[in-house]
């Protein structure tokens, strides 16, 4: 009952005139950077971080919440639209979206289903954050380094499930994202990795400026050679809308979207893990236990799970963040800034001291995803008129901005070339028929699983069967291992029985 009134009271306080505008105004925020290559959403929310200073910490806090669910869910736009993410977490919903679009000529109603699991995902992920807080901390305090390197080594597991063709090929992808990883400083040891006495290769291959390059511009190349594409408006989008789908629609994918929506309230509440790894685990899911579905070819439940978990992710990232101190994801981190900037340490005594604000949180976070519903299909209605520019213009726009946005990552023109060099490299990947998604899941995810392997050998003394001696870890590594084996043990009996 105690928690009753304070939520009634967290409503009363979010519905503040100066609480509702910093919502409207970080979704804004929020949607414009998560469209834009190489301008991510966190970078939105570090750049906001200095104007909170001079506000008190709801509205700051709020504001900031507006950015984290707006730009989770804006990047699927442009990925429906121009098979470009806006960020990494939307890749997974990139690969069905335009497909959905392109092939099938259901965009409009593939941008009302994101926006719809966008809203699901995140609604109910505030749910689970403001009555189910305790357990969820207690379960995210059992996670060692050892658990966090199972967590990334079944995400990186899951690119046998992004294999459309061949499992081999997908593998060299994700060894070669791993590779180029590992270029740049040693994060342990200060020294360089295959930096070829080269000072441009010091700083690292930015996983954004890859990302960049290989959807992008490599995207602009393909489309350019083949000039039918739907940078010249021939989508199969007859008129520019979002068709919000039926609720009878909606449940007849319940499964894909509950299966996102834990998947991403687990990954969030997991320091370290956040939205991309929830989206790409989840696809990788469902893509392995969905019937019926062709995915890559236009899948709707390919779509709704991973947009689901994507923001799910955020509410995992929040209760962690408030319940522990600990942030979820990097843009929880900010956040952990900006309390600290007011004196005040999130944790359990957080609840204890100020009830109404932790309970105002909660409830602008519901309030903003039933917010960025209306916002979000406006804003998918702005984008998709570029769908009417003709190709040279729209090709160059992307362009210009790829390379702003790459440029502004950090301020280093060398960025810039990267990308051009990753567009070239993305063009050639398309025509020789190798899958682009391992590579940049290789890039994700290589540098944590690295560091959590090498943090566990030191804390363990090199021994490796602490990873399976703790009960989480083994269960995660189990699970890895079959989907790894799964594929090539279905073939064998396949041609054996041929």
């Amino acid at each position: 009952m105690e928690a009753n009134t304070f939520l009634w009271a967290g409503f009363v306080g979010a519905l503040h005139p100066l609480n509702l505008l910093m919502m409207v105004v970080g979704l804004a925020i929020g949607m414009l950077a998560g469209v834009l290559p190489g301008i991510t959403m966190v970078n939105a929310i570090v750049l906001v971080l200095p104007f909170t200073y001079f506000m008190d910490l709801a509205p700051a806090i709020l504001l900031m919440v507006g950015i984290y669910c707006g730009g989770c869910y804006a990047g699927t736009i442009t990925g429906i639209l121009f098979n470009i993410p806006g960020d990494p977490m939307n890749v997974p919903q990139t690969w069905e979206g335009y497909a959905l679009n392109k092939k099938k000529g259901q965009g409009s109603l593939a941008l009302g289903m994101a926006i719809t699991t966008s809203a699901i995902g995140g609604l109910a992920s505030g749910l689970v954050m403001t009555f189910a807080s305790p357990p969820f901390s207690r379960l995210a305090l059992k996670f060692s380094t050892v658990e966090y390197f199972a967590v990334v080594f079944f995400g990186l597991a899951s690119v046998v499930a992004l294999a459309d063709r061949s499992v081999v090929y997908a593998i060299i992808s994700l060894v070669i994202g791993m590779l180029l990883a590992t270029v740049g400083l040693d994060p342990h040891f200060g020294t360089g990795r295959f930096c070829f006495g080269t000072s441009m290769l010091e700083s690292g291959i930015d996983f954004i400026i890859v990302m960049i390059g290989l959807f992008a511009i490599g995207e602009v190349l393909d489309n350019i050679e083949q000039e039918n594409t739907t940078l010249t408006g021939n989508t199969g989008m007859s008129k520019v809308r979002t068709d919000m789908p039926s609720p009878r629609y909606i449940y007849s994918f319940k499964g894909p979207i509950l299966r996102g929506l834990a998947i991403g309230t687990i990954m969030g509440a997991i320091p370290g893990a956040g939205a991309a790894i929830a989206a790409f685990i989840t696809y990788g899911v469902e893509r392995q236990i969905s019937k019926g579905e062709q995915f890559g070819t236009g899948s709707m439940a390919g779509l709704a799970a991973p947009e689901t978990a994507a923001n799910a992710s955020t509410g995992g990232a929040m209760m962690s963040l408030l319940t522990l101190g600990i942030p979820g994801s990097a843009a929880a981190a900010v956040m952990l800034g900006a309390f600290k900037l007011k004196g005040i340490n999130p944790g359990p005594m957080l609840f204890l001291q100020n009830e109404v604000l932790v309970y105002t949180i909660f409830a602008g976070f519901l309030l903003t995803n039933l917010i960025m519903i209306f916002m979000g299909i406006g804003a998918a209605k702005v984008f998709a008129q570029l769908l009417r520019a003709p190709q040279a213009i729209l090709a160059s726009f992307i362009v210009v901005f790829c390379s702003i946005g790459a440029f502004a990552l950090r301020n280093d023109i060398n960025d810039v070339w990267f990308a051009m060099v990753f567009g070239l490299v993305g063009y050639g990947m398309r025509r020789l028929d190798i899958p682009v998604a391992p590579l940049i899941l290789g890039l994700i995810l290589g540098p944590l699983a690295e560091d959590y392997f090498r943090v566990s050998m030191a804390m363990h003394e090199n021994d490796l069967t602490v990873f399976f001696t703790r009960p989480l870890s083994a269960i995660l590594l189990t699970l890895s291992f079959i989907c790894i084996v799964y594929p090539f043990v279905k073939g064998a009996f396949s041609k054996k029985e041929r």
